[in-house]
Parts: C-alpha cells; sequence; structure tokens
C-alpha cells in the first residue's frame, strides 16, 4: 500500500512541471501584441495555404468537410419514391413520438411509436404499435411505399404510408412517415 502512494505521488510531480508550462505558456499568450486584422474584403476566400497562425481567430475558418461518397450503398437502400417500390434497410431507432425511449403507457397517455431507419426513413403512429415494439434496433426491414397522398405540393412527401416487414419478427405494420399529410401546417 504504501509503495502506491509513492507511485502516486511520484506521478503528480512529473506532471507539475508540465502544469507549471502550461500556465506560462498561456500567460506570455495573454502577453503578446495582437497583429491588427486585415479587412473583411482582403480577406482570401482559400486558406488552404495558410497556417492557423497567420490568421486571426475571427478570420478562421476551417475547411470544409470532405465529401465522402460511399458507393458501398445498394440502390435498394434507398427509400422507396414509388407506389410499390420497396428497399432493404435497417432499423436505426425506436422511441415515442417526442423521441422518449418507449415506456408503459398509463390509460390515455399514449405517446405513439416513431421508428427511423438507416434509409433516412421514418414511420409515425399516434398510437403504440405492438410491431414495432417487439423490433429491435439493427433489425432487417423490407420496406414498401403502399400509398401517395394526392394533391401535394412539389417536394413535400409528408403522408406517405409505407408496409415494413421485419425480416427477424415476421411482423407487419403499415404507417406514414409524419403525422400530417402533405400541405398542413
Amino acid at each position: 500500500m504504501p509503495r502506491q502512494k509513492q507511485m502516486k505521488r511520484l506521478l503528480r510531480l512529473a506532471l507539475l512541471p508540465l502544469l507549471m508550462m502550461a500556465a506560462c505558456t498561456q500567460q506570455s499568450m495573454l502577453d503578446l501584441p495582437t497583429a491588427p486584422t486585415a479587412p473583411a474584403d482582403r480577406v482570401t476566400a482559400d486558406r488552404s495555404h495558410q497556417s492557423i497562425g497567420n490568421i486571426s481567430a475571427h478570420d478562421f475558418q476551417p475547411p470544409p468537410d470532405p465529401v465522402i461518397v460511399d458507393e458501398s450503398v445498394q440502390p435498394s437502400s434507398i427509400l422507396p419514391s414509388k407506389l410499390g417500390e420497396c428497399a432493404d434497410t435497417t432499423i436505426t431507432s425506436i422511441t415515442d413520438r417526442f423521441g422518449a425511449d418507449l415506456t408503459p403507457s398509463k390509460k390515455g397517455a399514449d405517446k405513439g411509436t416513431f421508428v427511423r431507419f438507416s434509409n433516412s426513413g421514418v414511420q409515425v403512429s399516434l398510437v403504440k404499435e405492438s410491431a414495432i415494439v417487439r423490433s429491435q434496433v439493427f433489425d432487417r426491414v423490407n420496406m414498401c411505399l403502399v400509398e401517395i397522398p394526392k394533391g401535394c405540393p412539389a417536394g413535400d412527401i409528408r403522408g406517405r404510408i409505407y408496409k415494413t416487414t421485419n425480416l427477424r419478427t415476421k411482423e407487419t405494420w403499415s404507417l406514414p412517415n409524419d403525422a400530417r399529410s402533405c400541405g398542413g401546417a
């Protein structure tokens, strides 16, 4: 036991110079004069050749994140967009409509069901769906578009109904992708 205490003390002592150096570095950085910043119209858009030390904190913008295209994603894992079209996908989350874990509901206090899929699809129900409750995250499912509301504005896909079959439990449910249909507020 005394040996462990000695080791801890030595470790603390070994860290002391590093802490002191960090404190001194921060203090000396505060004492440095700041360089005048360039006017906004003279700031170059391409800063890839500049180091972080050559520009002020207000002008620094990190480079954009690289766009990674995953070509291994099969076309069948895309959200179905035409009537009768189906896609295999995976459940990524199962919650109530408000994003909380599904818990036993009290009488009159049903918070519904919300399920997300890896193909960006979602399904929502105002009541707790038993087939979804028995499903699990990472279950493979087959999702088919079975109904598209009529008269929707371009780009508004709310209210589309998908029939989903859990490939593990073999249970099926049909639900819309939104609690409201297209065009509604």
